[in-house]
């Protein structure tokens, strides 16, 4: 009887469902055995066998995933600053600098007009000469050379004369530096930007063609006119021009800037 049961249960198990019965049986005869007209007042307590040994431990589970990322700290306070450290050996000396000689360079092949010969002492590959210029020529020049431009400029006032209607006066003009022939005189009145040979004021600057005498003219401001004035230019020179202003009413006043270029 008790194979069967061993082979299901093991020993372990038979011992504990021998156990289980008696206890069983035990409280059934307590209950039966009560003087109290056959109500129990309590049921036998049935005893726990020993606690059998701890099995060995099982293999372990596999890893979890991981948990999230956690807030990021408070930044910490700044650390006190540390000592300074020890000053460093003083370095090596350098090697003493070689000095520059200076010596007359008499005039010939190094300098032709002479100079000054400078070297490194010791150094024969250092050697450079320092030359004295050519003598120049004076800037006098008593003919304004072929090409060459010269500006100025002119004004005058013309009155009119008690009792008249009409006046003329000239106005001079002169070239600091005289041409070798006397230029084409050419007036480029106010309101006209250029005229042939004339090709007006650039910058500022008048300019002129090579043998004209370029008259621009600008009228004063206050001045007051009858009519229009009249130019004419005439006498013309190699040392300067001569304009000639009609006027026409109480006071007329003219100025202008000129540019000559030599032949």
């Amino acid at each position: 009887m008790l194979s069967p049961l061993r082979n299901r249960f093991g020993i372990p198990g038979v011992i504990s469902v021998i156990a289980l019965v008696f206890a069983m049986m035990g409280g059934a005869y307590a209950a039966s055995n009560n003087s109290g007209g056959g109500k129990a007042s309590a049921s036998a307590k049935a005893k726990v066998g020993p606690r059998g040994k701890t099995g060995p431990a099982g293999p372990a589970g596999p890893a979890g995933p991981a948990g999230p990322a956690g807030a990021k700290g408070d930044t910490g306070a700044a650390g006190a600053n540390g000592k300074d450290g020890a000053p460093g050996k003083d370095g090596t000396n350098g090697t003493n600098g070689k000095s520059v000689k200076l010596t007359a360079e008499p005039e010939g092949a190094n300098c032709e007009k002479g100079g000054t010969k400078v070297e490194v002492e010791g150094e024969a590959a250092s050697k450079k000469y320092v030359c004295n210029g050519k003598n120049g020529t004076t800037g006098f020049t008593e003919i304004l050379p072929s090409g060459k431009t010269e500006t100025g400029v002119w004004s005058g006032t013309v009155a009119e004369l008690a009792g008249t209607k009409f006046d003329i006066d000239a106005i001079q003009i002169s070239f600091p530096i005289p041409l070798s022939s006397a230029p084409s005189a050419v007036l480029v009145k106010e309101g006209e930007s250029s005229k042939p040979g004339c090709p007006g004021v650039v910058s500022g600057i008048p300019k002129a063609e090579a043998g004209k005498l370029c008259l621009y003219q600008d009228v004063g401001p206050g001045t007051k006119f009858g009519g229009v004035p009249a130019f004419e230019v005439y006498a013309p020179t190699n040392v300067g021009d001569v304009i000639q202003a009609a006027c026409e009413s109480e006071l007329c006043e003219w100025r202008g800037i000129w540019a000559v270029t030599a032949p």
